[in-house]
């Protein structure tokens, strides 16, 4: 099999990586690999990316940018209960498409560089936008949508890793994790 040479440029090399991270898994993601499939050497790539350290970042950062996007026309319409069932389906759908992808989240620490910070910051934005419903302080809202994000992560890396080892019904699974929040976040309301 002869490959073709691609023309490259950074957006490329991205694409190529992400794509490559769905289909066979975030561990498959390799500057050699990606050159491979372009057609060019290796050091080809280094005009593009300066290794694969800054890939991995380039990758979260497109992942949290289709995830804020996501969760951001998902709510809309909605709010409250409905805001937060809205925006878990849409966190859940994205890392079933996109699963490579969003294993890149993880490959990058969420602190320590400005870019890295504010694709978090607009993750967690939308989520405290699905709360407005809700008469919350500034605080309890911030807090819950912090929460809500590290419930979601957890169910969706647990689906995507095969960790759930005994059969478990997934949807219902999900509708009960956002029920249970929900109940949290007016147990809060209500104690006002």
């Amino acid at each position: 099999m002869t490959t073709v040479r691609q023309r490259l440029n950074r957006a490329t090399v991205i694409d190529m990586a992400a794509d490559l991270a769905d289909t066979h898994g975030i561990d498959a993601v390799s500057l050699q690999r990606i050159a491979n499939d372009a057609g060019v050497k290796q050091p080809a790539l280094y005009r593009h990316v300066t290794g694969i350290e800054e890939l991995w970042k380039l990758l979260a950062l497109r992942a949290r940018d289709f995830l804020a996007r996501s969760l951001r026309e998902a709510q809309q319409g909605h709010t409250r209960r409905d805001a937060v069932t809205a925006v878990a389906r849409a966190w859940r759908l994205f890392v079933q498409q996109h699963p490579g992808l969003y294993s890149a989240t993880d490959r990058v620490p969420s602190t320590g560089d400005a870019e890295i910070e504010e694709s978090l910051a607009q993750v967690v934005a939308e989520l405290t936008h699905a709360l407005d419903g809700y008469e919350l302080s500034a605080a309890q809202q911030a807090q819950c949508a912090r929460s809500l994000r590290s419930a979601l992560h957890g169910f969706c890396v647990l689906e995507k890793d095969n960790g759930h080892p005994e059969p478990y019904a997934l949807n219902e699974g999900l509708a009960n994790m956002v029920d249970l929040f929900c109940r949290g976040v007016e147990a809060l309301e209500e104690s006002k």
